[in-house]
């Protein structure tokens, strides 16, 4: 199953938004990020009352986010695919950082995106910076492994 690239991309993908996700959660925890990535997700599915009075909305925010990052992960994978399978982590890095601007920065910008009213701090842009991230290098570690297991087959 894990030979097939749209799997496996997938796969990939959420696994490397979960890694993301936990240091996110935290740092919204403790009051450092206005908000965590998920918020912004189900900001774009619903008015924001429900994004932060109802458990659903925060649920249907959290799901959006991994199918977005499932999507992310199959668009990795077929990149390495066209580019080769050399300096994963590298290349993690590079998809990450370009997410970091496209997604957190551009669209996550758009008026379809409720939450992008609220205004960001400099500190709040740079951590997203550093979790995009992570991201990039926990799904070029994934796709690292999952072609070793491939060579093992």
């Amino acid at each position: 199953m894990l030979r097939d690239k749209l799997i496996s991309g997938a796969l990939a993908g959420v696994v490397a938004d979960l890694a993301m996700s936990i240091p996110e959660f935290i740092l919204w925890k403790l009051k450092i990020l206005g908000h965590p990535l998920f918020h912004h997700a189900a900001s774009l599915l619903l008015p924001l009352e429900y994004v932060h009075k109802n458990f659903l909305g925060a649920f249907l925010g959290f799901i959006a986010c991994k199918v977005y990052s499932a999507f992310l992960g199959i668009v990795f994978i077929a990149l390495l695919v066209y580019t080769g399978d050399r300096y994963f982590r590298t290349k993690g890095l590079i998809y990450g950082a370009f997410l970091w601007l496209a997604s957190y920065s551009g669209l996550a910008s758009l008026p379809i995106v409720k939450l992008s009213a609220h205004p960001r701090t400099p500190v709040e842009v740079l951590l997203f910076l550093f979790l995009h991230l992570l991201f990039g290098l926990v799904l070029g570690m994934i796709a690292r492994w999952l072609k070793r297991q491939e060579k093992l087959d």
